[in-house]
């Protein structure tokens, strides 16, 4: 019954109201979860400023349809806290107590619209970095309590030392690395990974292959364990064809967990309905156990 009036309420209100209230319902659920689990812990913060259009066009847009919509401040925030949540309660999932995490780094934040939720953890070092300078200077305007840093293309992240954080998040960033530099990436994040903290990336999954490529591409994604498109190609996602990267990198569930066995330790699959492959790695005397989420 409820699935009905939500579906009638969407025909009948504006846009900007179902959007309102579907963020205040995200708001509220993330705050209670939120609250509960940190206690004392928590800290109440207000989300923060929305990043101009453009800027979201070369984070978070499949295409031109998609971006209008994420560029609407309710819908932005709605799915950053949509996210954060759903990456808590795989924390939760997996035995992780959020009181106990006290550095946060987040690679490729973006416009920050998954950190900036981070601050609700009193007393946590928070740090994000992005290879866009554009990203980075937007973040150091509006973002506080935030440490944020240019990264290159390739390691080291200068201003990182090894053994530096309890949790890594890379959110829609390996989905866009080439596979020849994700290796190196991976190793990077080993380093600057504490023994025992977490890495959780996410990878293009099976959901966005059958959004994104034909069928002649996802026979060569299934023969060969992977598939990229560049910014060239016409059914590249309008991020990367408006410079957000060059790349569309897709792989399949043996290629993630082939690839990624020879450096973290694999434990666990999850499915993961937002099409993206979640995977969370905990290192411990210098492995990581690797918690994978595939996309349906």
């Amino acid at each position: 019954m409820l699935r009905v009036i939500r579906k009638a309420a969407k025909t009948i209100l504006p846009k900007s109201t179902v959007y309102r209230l579907k963020r205040q319902s995200a708001q509220n659920r993330f705050e209670k979860y939120t609250q509960q689990k940190l206690d004392m812990n928590f800290k109440l913060v207000e989300p923060g400023a929305i990043p101009p259009q453009e800027l979201i066009a070369k984070t978070a847009a499949l295409n031109e349809a998609e971006l209008e919509k994420q560029s609407q401040a309710d819908v932005y925030l709605e799915t950053g806290y949509y996210s954060v949540l759903r990456l808590f309660k795989i924390l939760e999932h997996f035995s992780i107590n959020l009181r106990t995490i006290g550095s946060v780094f987040e690679f490729g934040c973006g416009t920050a619209r998954l950190l900036r939720y981070f601050r609700h953890l009193d007393g946590v070092k928070l740090v994000g970095s992005d290879v866009n300078p554009e990203m980075i200077e937007w973040c150091l305007n509006n973002i506080p309590d935030v440490e944020f840093y240019h990264n290159q293309l390739t390691p080291p992240l200068s201003f990182a030392e090894d053994n530096s954080f309890d949790l890594i998040l890379a959110s829609s960033v390996f989905t866009h690395i080439p596979l020849d530099t994700q290796e190196v990436w991976l190793k990077e994040m080993q380093r600057i990974l504490k023994p025992g903290g977490i890495f959780i990336c996410s990878v293009l999954g099976q959901n966005h292959a059958s959004l994104i490529l034909g069928e002649r591409e996802k026979a060569e994604l299934n023969k060969t364990g992977s598939y990229t498109l560049t910014s060239d190609d016409s059914q590249a996602t309008f991020s990367t064809k408006v410079g957000g990267s060059a790349w569309d990198v897709f792989q399949t569930r043996s290629e993630v967990i082939t690839h990624r066995s020879l450096i973290f330790k694999l434990s666990s699959v999850i499915n993961e309905v937002k099409g993206s492959l979640y995977k969370a790695c905990s290192r411990l005397k210098g492995k990581c156990r690797t918690i994978l989420a595939i996309a349906c």
